[in-house]
């Protein structure tokens, strides 16, 4: 009985280290607060998380004109710097597709941003990536994450 008794303990204690793991691990990537419109990540561990407030505050804003529309925000490249990211290869940009019905993703690489690249401030107050050479449909609505690899 004192062998079961040992063994129920061992059980138990390893489910709550097992628990504060995976909670240590998920707290790395918990939902950003109300007022965060883009999370960076960096291989995978959250970087910074954007309010507009801090976008303001800390990046300077640009604009460019894209088929006569002038589109308003801080460059991509500059956010990157901002948040920490120093040499990257790759990038994914998640937000929503035209129509915002459906979730999308760009993938970019370093060698195709420029300084043309921004993240535009809409009326709504979300971010939409544009830039002057990437296709209108390749534009992504709502940036929610930009994963940088």
């Amino acid at each position: 009985m004192a062998l079961d008794v040992r063994l129920w303990a061992a059980l138990v204690i390893a489910v709550f280290v097992a628990a504060a793991c995976s909670s240590e691990v998920s707290d790395s990537l918990a939902p950003p607060a109300d007022d965060v419109v883009v999370r960076v990540t960096i291989a995978g561990e959250v970087a910074v998380d954007w309010t507009l407030a801090d976008l303001d505050a800390s990046v300077e804003h640009s604009e460019i004109v894209v088929d006569g529309d002038t589109e308003r925000g801080p460059r991509l490249l500059e956010v990157l710097t901002a948040s920490g990211v120093e040499e990257w290869e790759s990038a994914e940009v998640i937000g929503m597709g035209e129509g915002r019905s459906f979730a999308v993703s760009l993938e970019v690489s370093s060698s195709q941003v420029n300084e043309g690249w921004i993240l535009d401030v809409t009326r709504q107050g979300t971010l939409k990536l544009a830039a002057e050479d990437l296709p209108r449909e390749q534009w992504v609505r709502d940036v929610a994450e930009i994963r940088v690899r």
